[in-house]
């Protein structure tokens, strides 16, 4: 089934998330690129494709049990582009170099993504999230 409208394919992405990853096949391309500022020294752009959408989710899950993301605002669909605000909320399971939380302590933050679709698929991904305020939760300052 091909997804054509955006919010579609938002919903789908936190389906991804919160239930099946698998879905990523369906809605990347794969020559889909991600833009991410990242901590450890990689250049974004060398993930590409379903893998590297589920690299994201993969790394956002880790270290966290019982995950949920929401959608706070949108999506929002501009053309070819679509946008939206989540809120991430899990419990730490630890394992983060640094962290002082306890493990079981429940941990949020907020960002957002923006798509570029073609063809029914995410051809390109940005992403920006509040990684200040979940290090702060953590306590690694």
């Amino acid at each position: 089934m091909p997804f054509t409208h955006g919010a579609q394919i938002y919903n789908m992405w936190v389906k991804a998330w919160n239930e099946d990853i698998s879905v990523l096949e369906e809605i990347t391309s794969s020559d889909c690129v991600v833009h991410q500022a990242r901590m450890d020294g990689k250049s974004s752009n060398e993930r590409k494709g379903p893998a590297a959408l589920n690299g994201i989710i993969a790394e956002g899950c880790k270290f966290f049990d019982h995950v949920n993301m929401a959608i706070e605002v949108g999506p929002i669909v501009d053309g070819p582009y679509v946008s939206a605000r989540w809120i991430f909320t899990g419990f730490y399971i630890g394992g983060i170099e640094g962290a002082q939380a306890d493990i079981g302590e429940k941990m949020s933050f907020n960002g957002m993504d923006i798509f570029f679709v073609k063809d029914g698929k995410i051809m390109d991904y940005w992403v920006s999230s509040d990684g200040i305020y979940l290090m702060e939760q953590l306590r690694m300052f």
